[in-house]
């Protein structure tokens, strides 16, 4: 089950949203892919602990009780679930944790740390407090009081956020010469300013968003066709688009059909 609420306005800029996650699964084991996306999150774990699979082969983890995920290139992980599941995600925008932390985006992306190692030891009470929550409701007040503490006096919006927020509303469908003019900046430049922000070249975050975006659109037309949308987001053909997928995800789009929920639940997602 995935439950899903915006924080309040002032923190919309920097968070997209809350999510609890909540599920038995007594007796069963799930298997949960994580393929390229383009947000970062701070995940909070009441329930069984998970077990992380590295898709290299290398020893499982055991997950931490607060864990900031940073954006993914490719698919590295996917997650081992059982029991009683439980848990608080704070889903940023593309920039937001970097914005409310100074974190620069390179130091996480394709990583997963203890929240409270890189973030200092506020992030172990603000756990302590949301597991002493009695609801969702409770949870979301206390994680707003918490990050609102943190919004800059001044956060004037850089050149990448424009871009990145562009790179969204237009679901990955841009050209990098045009969003580097928009900036005032040459090509190299732009690019090396991007990818010191977020850990990512443009040309590929760019990518990753037309990816989310395929997810949201079958996840909201379930019946959809996905030639269709290939089409919609510009891909060359379907072809293009399952290439796309495997590079990403390591999967085609039907495999990853069960779980395109939580995957778009997860993904960037165009600002009001």
């Amino acid at each position: 089950m995935l439950c899903p609420a915006e924080p309040t306005e002032a923190l919309r800029r920097y968070v997209r949203k809350y999510v609890h996650v909540e599920s038995s699964l007594a007796g069963v084991i799930s298997f949960w892919p994580v393929p390229a996306r383009s947000v970062t999150c701070l995940e909070f774990t009441f329930g069984e602990p998970y077990r992380i699979h590295h898709v290299d082969g290398s020893n499982p983890e055991v997950n931490y009780p607060s864990t900031i995920i940073g954006a993914k290139t490719y698919q590295r992980i996917r997650l081992e679930l059982h029991g009683r599941v439980e848990g608080f995600v704070i889903l940023f925008q593309p920039t937001g944790l970097q914005r409310l932390f100074s974190l620069p985006g390179h130091v996480i992306v394709n990583e997963h740390y203890e929240a409270d190692v890189v973030l200092g030891g506020a992030v172990a009470h603000l756990r302590s407090r949301l597991g002493e929550a009695e609801s969702f409701a409770e949870r979301i007040k206390i994680a707003d009081t918490f990050l609102g503490a943190r919004i800059p006096r001044v956060d004037n919006e850089s050149r990448v956020d424009a871009a990145v927020r562009e790179m969204v509303l237009k679901q990955g469908c841009v050209r990098i010469p045009g969003l580097a003019s928009h900036a005032g900046l040459g090509v190299r430049q732009f690019e090396r300013r991007f990818a010191d922000f977020l850990g990512i070249s443009p040309k590929l975050y760019a990518r990753i968003i037309r990816f989310e975006a395929a997810i949201r659109k079958r996840t909201i037309f379930p019946n959809g066709n996905w030639t269709r949308i290939a089409h919609e987001l510009g891909y060359h053909d379907q072809m293009h688009m399952i290439h796309d997928f495997q590079l990403l995800s390591a999967e085609s789009p039907t495999s990853l059909g069960p779980h395109l929920e939580y995957l778009n639940s997860m993904a960037a997602q165009p600002q009001a």
